[in-house]
């Protein structure tokens, strides 16, 4: 536990609280860095992701469909929950924001190999394919529902460019066409660059909205985000007749903290970023108490 706290969870807030300390002491807006990020950073990082991952198409098409279900018991429970927590019609965005989407990328990428080693890394890329392809349609779809309605809603999904980074990526992958490198090189410099931005933009908003404002909607979101979804996965999994390591991965990924690229979305759709924000801090904070005794239980 004391190594995943070093070496993943330590960085995270290490660079957030760069973000915070520029945040407080030059008044820098997220907004800017905010649009950056999800216009050009995010779109290339997906896309060349998914491009170049190098997991079997049918482990692929598995591991996705497992994604895509999981996703879909957490919205309704988000629902749900969100109608218990009290914020409101329009307070649902955010909420299903924070409980639908787990910090998949840089905190479980890491965390897979510090516990599962290669073949866990392996299996945990595959999940993020799946997980990219719902934060470039589904997370806009939700963040932007309550404000201007369904089909306004689908209207910005269709305009997001994470959207056809997605499929971009994904007809190179099937396709095994090669990305050609004038193309390939500076998609893969500036998706490198979203995880820091996501980072900084987190440490901007703590430095000015953070609150501990709907306490009962965070600890639904805790409780949605960090425990439940472990019993999900390991029935989905059963399900599909996923087991052995694939299903230990797969299990530790259902549980990861609300996603950082979360607040960039709320942010840019006016989806109660605060909230959000504050979602992504407790949840990642809390997953120092349950994944470690989780990974314990799957090795035993």
């Amino acid at each position: 536990m004391f190594g995943v706290f070093l070496s993943v969870v330590l960085p995270i807030f290490f660079m957030a609280g760069l973000g915070a300390l520029i945040g407080r002491v030059k008044a820098l807006p997220a907004g800017p860095i905010s649009q950056i990020t999800l216009y050009i950073f995010s779109p290339c990082l997906i896309c060349f992701s998914i491009a170049h991952t190098t997991i079997p198409q049918q482990d692929l098409g598995l591991i996705t469909l497992f994604g895509f279900l999981l996703a879909g018991v957490l919205y309704i429970l988000g629902i749900i929950g969100s109608k218990i927590s009290g914020m409101g019609a329009s307070g649902q965005g955010a909420f299903l924001l924070a409980v639908l989407f787990g910090n998949s990328g840089n905190y479980g990428l890491p965390l897979a190999l510090f516990a599962f080693g290669q073949e866990g890394l392996d299996r945990a890329i595959v999940f993020l394919v799946s997980q990219a392809i719902l934060s470039g349609t589904l997370s806009i779809y939700v963040a932007s529902s309550s404000k201007v309605g369904p089909m306004g809603a689908l209207r910005a999904v269709v305009r997001m460019p994470m959207v056809y980074a997605s499929f971009i990526g994904l007809l190179f992958n099937l396709t095994n066409l090669s990305m050609p490198g004038i193309i390939a090189n500076p998609m893969e410099i500036l998706g490198n660059a979203a995880v820091p931005s996501m980072l900084m933009v987190l440490g901007i908003q703590l430095s000015t909205k953070f609150s501990l404002d709907n306490s009962r909607a965070l600890i639904l979101v805790a409780i949605l985000r960090l425990l439940l979804p472990a019993g999900l996965a390991f029935l989905l999994t059963s399900i599909l007749g996923i087991s052995g390591l694939t299903q230990q991965v797969l299990i530790v990924l259902s549980v990861m903290p609300t996603a950082v690229f979360t607040i960039i979305i709320a942010s840019e759709f006016d989806s109660r970023p605060t909230f959000v924000t504050n979602a992504v801090v407790l949840t990642t904070f809390g997953s120092l108490l349950t994944i470690a005794p989780l990974i314990w239980f799957l090795r035993a």
